[in-house]
């Protein structure tokens, strides 16, 4: 990542740090998703979408919780991928 991509996230105000994060993690679900439907698996979870509007009161701890769950999410479609290729 370049230091002006990095520069321009801080300057952001945490609402919209927390969408753009929430924008990262679907566009990696997304990609994952993308690659699953090629080969014919189907996805055993979802990511969930930060809407900026109606989350932006969130805690930091529900804010952390809730992009834990979308972590967790991804890593266990990476595992099930994973799996699914190396048969």
């Amino acid at each position: 990542m370049s230091e002006e991509m990095k520069n321009a996230y801080k300057m952001l105000d945490i609402n919209n740090k927390r969408n753009q994060l929430s924008n990262e993690l679907i566009m990696m679900y997304e990609l994952i998703k993308k690659f699953e439907s090629d080969r014919g698996i189907s996805p055993i979870t979802q990511v969930k979408n930060y809407d900026s509007l109606n989350d932006y009161d969130l805690t930091e701890d529900e804010i952390l919780t809730f992009f834990y769950e979308d972590i967790y999410n991804i890593e266990q479609e990476l595992i099930t991928l994973l799996s699914m290729i190396e048969r």
